[in-house]
C-alpha cells in the first residue's frame, strides 16, 4: 500500500511540473519523468500480484487500474516526445509561433492523461487494504491518534489535492474534494506526517503566484496505509429516548 501511495506522489510531482513549467519542463524533464512512471506502474503491478493474499475481484481490479495508468502514461510519453521534437525543430525556424502552440497542445494532452493518476493509485491502495482487513481484521491501527479532520486531510494529500495559497489575509488551504483547514495541516506538519513544498504547485490562475504543494512524508504514508480500507468510524450511539407507555384499557376508562 505504501508503494502505491508513493506512486501517487510521483504522479503528483510529475503533474505539477508539467503544469508549472509547461514547454520547458516537457523538453527537459517531462519525457523522462513519464518514462520512469511507466516503469513504476509496472513494478507496482508486479508487487500487487506477488502479495500473499486471497485472490478477489477487488485485488484484480486494483492491479488492472494500475496497468491502465501504465498505458495512459505511455501515451503521455508519446505526446511529450512529440513536444520535445517540436521544440528542437522550432529553434531553427524564423517564426516559431505555430510550433509553440502545438508544443503546448501536446503537453496539455499529456497532462490530461495523468491528471487523475494520484487518485487512482490511492483507490487501488484502498481496495487492497480493505481486502487485507477483511481477512485479517484489526481492532486498532497506527493512526488511532488522528482526528477525523486529520485523516481527511491526509487522504486528500495522498490524492494530490491539497495546496497552500496566500492572500492579504494570510495563507489558506485548498483541497479539490474535501474541506481541509490550515490549522489541521499545521498540526500534521508538527507530527511529521506532511511536508510543505514551496511554490511547486500550479497557480490558481494564469500569471498568478504558484501554490505550495502538501505532500506526505514517509511517516504520513505509513499512517495513511494504516487506516486505509477501514472505512469511517461508526459514531457512538446516544441513549435511546424513552417512549411513553401505551395507555391500558383501565387508564383509558379512567380518562
Amino acid at each position: 500500500m505504501v508503494r502505491l501511495l508513493a506512486l501517487g506522489d510521483q504522479f503528483t510531482q510529475h503533474n505539477d511540473g508539467l503544469a508549472r513549467l509547461r514547454a520547458a519542463y516537457g523538453a527537459a524533464r517531462g519525457h523522462t519523468s513519464a518514462q520512469i512512471l511507466v516503469s513504476a506502474c509496472l513494478e507496482a503491478v508486479q508487487a500487487i500480484e506477488a502479495q500473499p493474499m486471497h485472490a478477489s475481484d477487488a485485488v484484480t481490479e486494483a492491479a488492472v487500474r494500475i496497468k491502465q495508468l501504465a498505458y495512459l502514461t505511455g501515451q503521455a510519453v508519446r505526446h511529450l516526445a512529440e513536444a520535445e521534437a517540436l521544440l528542437g525543430a522550432r529553434a531553427s525556424e524564423s517564426d516559431p509561433a505555430p510550433r509553440s502552440e502545438e508544443v503546448d497542445r501536446q503537453i496539455q494532452l499529456a497532462r490530461e492523461l495523468t491528471a487523475l493518476a494520484p487518485a487512482a493509485a490511492v483507490e487501488s491502495a484502498t481496495a487492497i487494504a480493505a481486502e487485507i482487513h477483511r481477512h485479517r481484521p484489526s481492532a486498532s491501527t497506527a493512526a488511532d491518534g488522528l482526528t477525523p479532520a486529520e485523516r481527511t486531510a491526509l487522504q486528500a494529500t495522498a490524492r494530490g489535492h491539497v495546496v497552500i495559497g496566500r492572500r492579504q489575509a494570510g495563507e489558506y488551504a485548498h483541497s479539490r474534494d474535501s474541506t481541509v483547514h490550515i490549522d489541521t495541516l499545521r498540526a500534521l506538519e508538527g507530527k511529521g506526517l506532511i511536508a510543505f513544498e514551496p511554490a511547486c504547485a500550479p497557480p490558481a490562475f494564469d500569471g498568478g503566484p504558484p501554490h505550495d504543494r502538501i505532500r506526505l512524508t514517509l511517516n504520513g504514508a505509513l499512517s495513511v496505509a494504516a487506516f486505509l480500507g477501514h472505512g469511517p468510524h461508526t459514531p457512538a450511539r446516544s441513549a435511546p429516548t424513552a417512549r411513553p407507555a401505551r395507555p391500558t384499557a383501565a387508564t383509558a376508562r379512567a380518562r
